[in-house]
């Protein structure tokens, strides 16, 4: 068990730099989440107000920097190695309860299906269990939302339960939610 309540603001992995978004990364961004906005208002209800301009992208972010930094929640860019394109974002929400954070990500449109929210997650997942009194991960998705349910399993995740949450649905809608949970008794483990 880690004994910061902040993480670091920038990590690596093989293909990713994963770190604090800054309200100069609006206009990459506003690229990645408007080339992708009819998959992600599917998914993710903040999506339905896409699109943004670019000044309220540029707030948006650093409202994401400052509760980065004070410990709310840890919300980063993923973006390629030379740090010209988002590739999408991740996160560590402190929304699920004491000891838990609940882990959420995206890819744009054009780069899913190549791994990089499994990147992500396990990314944040390692980073999760360094945190000052983490015991629990959860990462939740609708079960229609088969490349990302697939993420968890990958990850040695297990499914926790499905219930129906109110007003997730593109439109507002009560849908199914499919929690999957990681203890760190089970983190490191063999899968």
């Amino acid at each position: 068990m880690g004994s910061s309540t902040v993480p670091h603001e920038r990590l690596e992995s093989e293909r990713l730099v994963i770190r604090c978004w800054t309200p100069q990364d609006a206009p990459l961004f506003k690229a990645a989440l408007d080339s992708s906005l009819p998959e992600l208002q599917r998914w993710i209800p903040w999506a339905r107000n896409e699109p943004s301009p670019l000044d309220v992208l540029e707030d948006r972010l650093r409202g994401y920097e400052d509760d980065f930094f004070a410990g709310r929640s840890a919300l980063f860019a993923l973006m390629d190695l030379d740090e010209t394109e988002v590739l999408g974002g991740a996160g560590l929400y402190r929304r699920v309860g004491p000891g838990a954070l609940e882990i959420g990500y995206w890819v744009r449109s054009d780069q899913a299906g190549q791994g990089f929210a499994t990147e992500a997650a396990r990314a944040m997942t390692d980073v999760g269990f360094t945190l000052a009194g983490i015991e629990v991960l959860e990462i939740r998705c609708d079960p229609s939302n088969a490349p990302s349910a697939a993420v968890p399993v990958k990850l040695g995740y297990a499914l926790s339960e499905t219930r129906l949450e109110p007003s997730l649905g593109p439109t507002g809608e009560s849908r199914s939610t499919m929690i999957w949970r990681l203890t760190i008794e089970r983190y490191g483990t063999p899968r």
